[in-house]
């Protein structure tokens, strides 16, 4: 990892940026210049380990920890999306203007949806489970364009919820699987940082099964997914795991 690049990207958008932050399900964190979170390994004593900062400009998650996988578009299949789900790769965007020293991010658009809606993501372990039982939890940045949908689930897949588990039940006229444990987001115009601690996330309730919390020893990657019918326009960006309960 680029732990020189890493913090310096931190400490950018703790000295310079107008960016909003938050936390949802607890307290507030990093208020416009307050402390800055050390980046790097976990295992060295960090406060945050990137899976992906996006300044390569490519799809693929950072190759550290032994986690390798690329990031996707997903829909229903019944509206419009940019990058498509067929697309061979998956390009970060430039932003305009930067978030402080971050100058690209995931970000997906469309509209026309109609059924469950359409998102992105990427998986942690080039689709095998991965075991996050040793972080606290994930925060990311994230933001929304002006005149789009605000609302946006993110969610992280187990193998609980995943059909790949084998835990949920997939059957010829409905299914029981997908139903993620993860949090509900509403976006503003302008970057604001979200932070889950893992108990913090919860299920939506129609699934099955309901265990009491993520199997966080075997997750399968992580997903932004919006709701159908509005125009959405999101981006994300700086994805990292928390490696100290807060």
């Amino acid at each position: 990892m680029r732990l020189e690049a890493a913090v310096l990207a931190l400490l950018g958008l703790a000295l310079g940026c107008s960016d909003d932050s938050h936390r949802l399900g607890g307290s507030l964190q990093d208020v416009s210049g307050s402390t800055t979170r050390r980046a790097g390994s976990c295992a060295s004593g960090a406060d945050l380990e990137f899976i992906d900062q996006m300044e390569d400009g490519d799809g693929t998650i950072e190759m550290v920890e032994r986690r390798g996988g690329v990031w996707f578009a997903f829909n229903d299949k019944t509206g419009s999306q940019f990058p498509s789900i067929d697309a061979e790769t998956f390009s970060m965007s430039e932003l305009a203007p930067a978030r402080g020293s971050s100058l690209r991010a995931a970000r997906s658009y469309g509209e026309g949806f109609t059924v469950w809606g359409a998102g992105i993501g990427f998986e942690l372990y080039n689709q095998k489970a991965y075991d996050l039982s040793r972080y606290a939890g994930i925060t990311f940045w994230a933001r929304r364009a002006p005149g789009t949908a605000s609302a946006l689930r993110f969610a992280v897949t187990d193998s609980a919820t995943a059909p790949r588990g084998g835990k949920c039940r997939d059957y010829a006229d409905y299914s029981t699987c997908n139903d993620y444990f993860g949090a509900d987001l509403s976006l503003s115009t302008a970057f604001r940082s979200y932070s889950f601690n893992w108990s913090e996330l919860s299920q939506v309730g129609w699934g099955e099964p309901h265990p009491a919390s993520i199997t966080t020893s075997e997750v399968y990657g992580i997903r932004f997914q919006t709701d159908p019918v509005e125009e959405f326009d999101f981006w994300i960006d700086d994805v990292a795991l928390l490696c100290h309960p807060e």
